[in-house]
C-alpha cells in the first residue's frame, strides 16, 4: 500500500515537472561562440566580435568539453525599459565573467569562481545569474567569458525578463521541494519502521537516504546557495564526500539485513570489503579538512567507489542464481548505476523539448527513486514476512509444549492408575491377611503379623517413589523433539538439523518438559532474530550422570558482554538451567553465529 502511494506521488511529480513548456524565444538562436588558447582583453574580444574575423561556433548541443581555452558568448540584448536576466544553468564554474557592450562603452559586472569565490549567497537563485540594467535607449550585447578546465560543463543559458525569470526558478523549486519531501518522508518512515520492527540496519539505508540529498542539494546548486556558500572545504568536496558515506551505508546494510549461509560467506564478505575500503576514504577527508592538500582526492575516490559499485552488482546478481534476494533488486541496484553512464552519453540538442533536456539532466535522480522506492517494498515485505513466519512459528511451537504436556500428563495419569491397581492388588491381599490374623488368634500370629507388615512397608515405599518421580523413557521424549523440529521445517526457510542420541536413558517428567522448551525457545529465538540459515539441535549423554545440549546456528550472532540479560529469551531459559541444577555456556561473535551448550545431571540427586 505504501509503495503504491509513492509510486503515484512519484508519477505526480514528474508529470508536473514536464508539463513546463520551453522558452518562448531561443537565447541559443542569437548567441556567437568563439575560443582561444590566449587570455584575450574584453576590447580585442569585442572587436573580434564586430569585425567577423575570428571562426565562430554555434551551441548545438547542451554539453561541450571546455577543455583549457578560454570561451567567449556574445548574447544580443534588445533594448528594454525592465531588466534581463541571464542564467547559466550549471552549479560548478572554474571562472565567469559578464561585460556590458553598448557600442559607447564596455561595462564589467560581477565575476563568479566557484573554487575560490563563493559569490552564490549573494544572489536568490542556485546558479550564476547577472541582472542586465534596463536600457530603453539602444541595443547592447553581453560578453561572457568562462573557463572551466577539462570537465563536460552543461551550457544551457537563459535570458529572461523579470516575470519570465521568477516564475522558471518558482516552478524548479516547487519541483525540487516535491523530491526533497519524497526522500525526507522515505526517511522519516524507514525510521519509525526500523525501531517499531526492530531491524537497525535498515537505519544505515535511512542514512544511505540522507546522503542521497545531500548529493542533490549538492548538484543542483541549492546547497551553495541556502546551507554551505561559506564553508569552501564543504562546497568542494561535498558531493564526493556523501557519495563515500552512501556506499559505507549501502555496504553495511547490505552485510546485515541480506540472509547468507555458510556457503555464501565470500558473498558477504566481498560487501563487508568493500564497506571497510570506505572507511580510509572518509579518514582522508578528515585529513584533508584539518591539513588541506589532496586537490584531486575527489577523482581517486570516484574511481574507487565506481569499482565497489561494479563489483557488488555482480554480487547482486550472484544472490539472486541463489534465490537470497528477488531479482527486482538487482534491476533496482543496477539502474542509478545505467543512468550515470547513459547520461554521461546523451547530449540533448538546445532545441530538443524541455522535458527531453530537464529528464537527461535529472536521469540519475530518477533512477534513484525507483531504487529507493524497490529496496523499500523488499525492506518491507522481508521484515513483515520474518514477522508472520515467527506468528506461525510460535503458534506450532505452542501447540506442540501443549500436545507434549498432554503426552506427559498421560503417562503420569497411566501411572498413578498402575499405582492405583498395585495399590488394589498388593495393599489389598496384605489387608484382608492382617484381617484374618488378628480375626483368629493362633500360633505364631505376632510373628506372621509383623512378616505382613514388613511387605506391606516394603510394597508401599515401591509404589511412593514410583509416584514421586515416575519416569519418562527417552524414546518418547526424543519422538516429541523430532516431531516440533520437522514441524518447524516444513513452514520456515531455514535448516534445522538435529542429533539426540540416548541409550536406554531416563529423565524425569519436568526435566523433559525444562528441555523440551529451552529447545523450543532457542530455535524460534534464532529464527526470529539470527537470520540463520542452519541450525543444528544435538543431545546426548555425556556420561553416566550428565545430559549435554548444544543449539547452534550460523547467523549474524551477538555481543554476549553487552546483551541485556532480559533479552533474547536468555532470562526464561537460565532459569529452567537453574531449577535443573545445570550449566549453560555461551558463544557468540558478530556475524559468526551463536551456540548455547547445556549441561544438566541426569539423575535428581545431582
Amino acid at each position: 500500500m505504501i509503495t503504491k502511494i509513492l509510486t503515484t506521488f512519484f508519477l505526480f511529480y514528474f508529470s508536473f515537472t514536464f508539463s513546463k513548456q520551453k522558452d518562448s524565444v531561443s537565447v541559443y538562436d542569437k548567441i556567437s561562440v568563439i575560443s582561444s588558447e590566449k587570455n584575450l582583453s574584453i576590447n580585442d574580444v569585442a572587436s573580434k566580435f564586430n569585425n567577423d574575423n575570428f571562426p565562430k561556433e554555434k551551441i548545438n548541443h547542451i554539453y561541450k568539453k571546455l577543455g583549457n581555452k578560454n570561451w567567449w558568448f556574445r548574447i544580443p540584448i534588445k533594448k528594454s525599459t525592465e531588466n534581463y536576466y541571464l542564467t547559466l544553468s550549471s552549479s560548478y564554474i572554474s571562472y565567469g565573467k559578464l561585460y556590458l557592450n553598448d557600442s559607447d562603452s564596455i561595462t564589467p559586472l560581477h565575476q563568479i569562481s566557484y573554487f575560490k569565490e563563493f559569490p552564490y549567497k549573494f544572489f536568490f537563485y542556485r546558479h550564476p545569474t547577472w541582472v542586465i540594467p534596463a536600457n530603453s535607449f539602444r541595443n547592447t550585447e553581453a560578453l561572457l567569458n568562462i573557463k572551466n578546465g577539462g570537465s563536460r560543463t552543461r551550457l544551457e543559458f537563459h535570458l529572461e525578463t523579470n516575470n519570465q525569470f521568477l516564475k522558471r526558478t518558482q516552478l524548479e523549486y516547487i519541483q525540487f521541494g516535491l523530491f526533497l519531501a519524497f526522500l525526507t518522508s522515505m526517511i522519516i518512515i524507514l525510521l519509525y519502521f526500523s525501531i517499531l520492527k526492530k531491524e537497525y540496519s535498515v537505519l544505515f539505508y535511512a542514512v544511505y537516504i540522507l546522503c542521497m540529498i545531500i548529493e542533490f542539494l549538492a548538484g543542483k546548486g541549492l546547497g551553495i546557495q541556502f546551507i554551505w556558500s561559506d564553508f569552501p572545504f564543504v562546497a568542494k568536496n561535498i558531493r564526493s564526500l556523501s557519495q563515500t558515506v552512501a556506499v559505507f551505508c549501502m555496504g553495511y546494510f547490505y552485510m546485515r539485513f541480506y540472509t547468507f549461509s555458510k556457503k555464501e560467506i565470500i558473498s558477504k564478505n566481498i560487501f563487508r570489503w568493500g564497506t571497510y575500503v570506505t572507511i580510509p576514504l572518509i579518514i582522508l577527508y578528515l585529513y584533508k579538512y584539518l591539513i588541506g592538500g589532496m586537490m584531486y582526492l575527489y577523482i581517486y575516490v570516484w574511481i574507487i567507489l565506481k569499482i565497489i559499485i561494479l563489483i557488488w552488482l555482480i554480487n547482486h546478481i550472484y544472490l539472486v542464481r541463489k534465490k537470497r534476494i528477488p531479482s527486482y533488486l538487482v534491476f533496482a541496484f543496477a539502474l542509478p548505476i545505467i543512468s550515470l553512464i547513459v547520461s554521461q552519453g546523451i547530449n540533448p540538442k538546445n532545441t530538443d523539448s524541455y522535458s527531453w533536456i530537464y529528464g537527461t539532466a535529472n536521469i540519475f535522480y530518477i533512477a534513484l527513486v525507483i531504487e529507493i522506492l524497490c529496496f523499500t517494498r523488499y525492506i518491507f515485505s522481508s521484515v513483515i514476512k520474518s514477522q508472520k513466519q515467527y506468528t506461525q512459528l510460535k503458534k506450532i511451537s505452542d501447540e506442540l509444549k501443549y500436545n507434549f504436556q498432554n503426552k506427559t500428563i498421560e503417562i503420569q495419569q497411566n501411572e498413578r492408575n498402575k499405582l492405583l491397581s498395585n495399590v488394589h492388588d498388593s495393599f489389598g491381599g496384605y489387608l484382608e491377611a492382617l484381617k484374618l490374623r488378628l480375626l483368629h488368634k493362633s500360633e505364631g500370629t505376632p510373628e506372621k503379623i509383623q512378616e505382613i507388615l514388613d511387605s506391606f512397608y516394603n510394597e508401599y515405599r515401591y509404589l511412593l517413589n514410583s509416584l514421586y518421580s515416575p519416569k519418562i523413557n527417552s524414546e518418547n521424549f526424543t519422538d516429541n523433539l523430532i516431531e516440533f523440529i520437522n514441524k518447524i521445517n516444513e513452514v520456515s526457510n531455514n535448516i534445522i538439523k538435529h542429533s539426540l542420541s540416548f541409550n536406554n536413558t531416563e529423565i524425569s517428567q519436568y526435566k523433559c518438559v525444562h528441555l523440551y522448551r529451552i529447545i523450543s525457545e532457542l530455535i524460534t529465538n534464532a529464527i526470529k532474530y539470527s537470520k540463520a540459515t542452519e541450525i543444528h539441535v544435538k543431545m546426548y549423554q555425556e556420561n553416566r550422570n550428565n545430559i549435554i545440549l548444544e543449539v547452534a546456528d550460523n547467523g549474524i550472532g551477538f555481543t554476549v558482554s553487552n546483551t541485556n540479560p532480559n533479552s533474547y529469551g536468555l532470562k526464561n531459559i537460565k532459569k529452567r538451567i537453574k531449577e535443573m541444577k545445570g550449566t549453560l555456556d555461551i558463544n557468540s561473535t558478530n556475524n559468526n553465529g551463536s551456540s548455547f551448550i547445556i549441561k544438566i545431571p541426569k539423575n535428581e540427586e545431582n
